[in-house]
């Protein structure tokens, strides 16, 4: 009772304590019933060592006050979040050891220090955050805990401002993986500007010398102060739609890393590949909703795709194979299709090689769940797309994409495949 009394008033009473009061009690007990002085003088000690104790444990936290920095961050996954806490002590007395505990929604960003802070004294720590997994998360706020010495009472007190932080998958330059574009019947990828262009604009560029006054974009050229021009869609089917299988089901983990996570790396590659390349890119993610998202070109597009990524949850129950028959009309016919999936079935194999004999360019890109710790094999889904021509890569833990995704598979007698790099992490680099 008394201990419950004491923790209403801005302290938890410990396990210890809560032993040294029963302690307390039983001595009073025995003090009235023997009478003896002695345990009256031992009652009184003890209740001045747990008032002491509570007072102490209290008072260590009464005027200290803790923020972050108030500001927004956006990452990648693989970065090293760095939040700022800043800590005053307004009392004319130290605080001691106190734990600041820094509270937060992204996987494993739960961060504890110790320190200790003078009278009067105002620090800043710097706490680190692994981003293992792309989404919106929120930082904060903090908790500060601390206990008296013998450890019969703790204290805490929650101050801070939360924060929005932003995990985007990474972006990775990949110098060695061809188009599909380039596969298409009587087309070539071009460096120069067409002659030919349809009505449809596809990106607004600085302009060069030789671009002829109708193709000024005057709101941009107002906007930046120096003249842009307008790319057109020169009419050669250069659109890429990327699928990115979302489905609960197929995707594993081992330790922080995720099968979902590699392949969202992968999505958000490719699509900065084709922008760059100024194609037209869809995206379609079938995860806790059904994310389409239309045709498009540029720096928006690229923005918009990492967007969706980063919203996109694994919690889809929609195999690939539904999805890639609910979705075929979308794909034109001089369309080119990236798929990107950890799935082992081989429903869906049929659907990409009727969408092949439509004049469509297809590339599958798999995530081996195998090297994720799953128990299913890649071979049989690998075997059929290699047999209907479809060109395959494959992509295990630990592979750096570049070279992952240099070479496809090939089938030389037994499952071979193609050549690969040094392993390493998926980092992000320069695009």
């Amino acid at each position: 009772m008394v201990a419950g009394v004491l923790s209403r008033f801005g302290a938890q009473t410990t396990p210890r304590g809560r032993g040294m009061v029963l302690l307390l009690a039983i001595v009073i007990i025995f003090a009235v019933v023997i009478g003896e002085g002695i345990l009256y003088n031992v009652s009184y000690f003890l209740a001045l060592v747990i008032l002491g104790s509570y007072v102490y444990a209290r008072s260590r936290l009464k005027r200290l006050d803790m923020w972050m920095e108030d500001k927004s961050y956006v990452g990648q996954v693989g970065d090293i979040h760095k939040a700022y806490v800043h800590l005053r002590n307004n009392s004319r007395l130290g605080t001691g050891w106190v734990e600041i505990v820094q509270m937060s929604d992204m996987p494993g960003g739960v961060l504890a220090t110790a320190t200790a802070v003078a009278p009067r004294e105002q620090m800043k720590l710097e706490m680190h955050t692994p981003c293992y997994a792309r989404g919106v998360y929120t930082m904060g706020p903090l908790l500060a805990r601390t206990s008296d010495p013998l450890g019969l009472f703790r204290a805490e007190i929650t101050q801070g401002n939360p924060m929005k932080v932003v995990v985007q998958p990474p972006v990775v330059a990949l110098p060695y993986f061809r188009l599909p574009l380039a596969q298409l019947s009587g087309e070539e990828s071009t460096r120069h500007r067409t002659q030919t262009c349809t009505p449809h604009v596809a990106t607004v560029r600085e302009y060069i010398c030789g671009d002829s006054v109708h193709q000024i974009h005057w709101p941009s050229t107002a906007k930046s102060g120096r003249l842009m021009s307008k790319d057109f869609d020169s009419g050669q089917g250069g659109d890429l739609w990327i699928v990115l299988d979302l489905e609960r089901r197929i995707h594993h983990s081992q330790g922080t890393e995720r099968t979902d996570e590699c392949g969202a790396a992968i999505a958000a590659s490719l699509a900065n590949l084709v922008l760059r390349e100024q194609h037209s890119l869809g995206l379609m993610a079938y995860g806790d909703h059904e994310y389409l998202l239309p045709l498009g070109s540029g720096t928006k597009q690229m923005s918009t795709v990492l967007e969706t990524l980063v919203l996109a949850k694994t919690e889809g129950n929609t195999p690939l194979a539904s999805v890639l028959l609910t979705n075929r009309g979308q794909f034109g016919r001089s369309a080119s299709l990236l798929v990107i999936t950890s799935s082992t079935a081989t429903e869906w194999v049929p659907i990409l090689r009727e969408l092949r004999y439509r004049s469509l360019s297809v590339i599958v890109v798999l995530v081996d769940p195998a090297s994720f710790g799953a128990d299913q094999s890649i071979h049989e889904v690998v075997a059929e797309l290699v047999c209907a021509e479809i060109p395959v890569y494959v992509v295990r833990r630990g592979d750096a994409l570049p070279h992952a995704l240099s070479l496809p598979v090939t089938l030389q007698g037994s499952l071979m495949f193609g050549q690969r790099g040094t392993p390493g992490r998926i980092r992000a680099s320069a695009t």
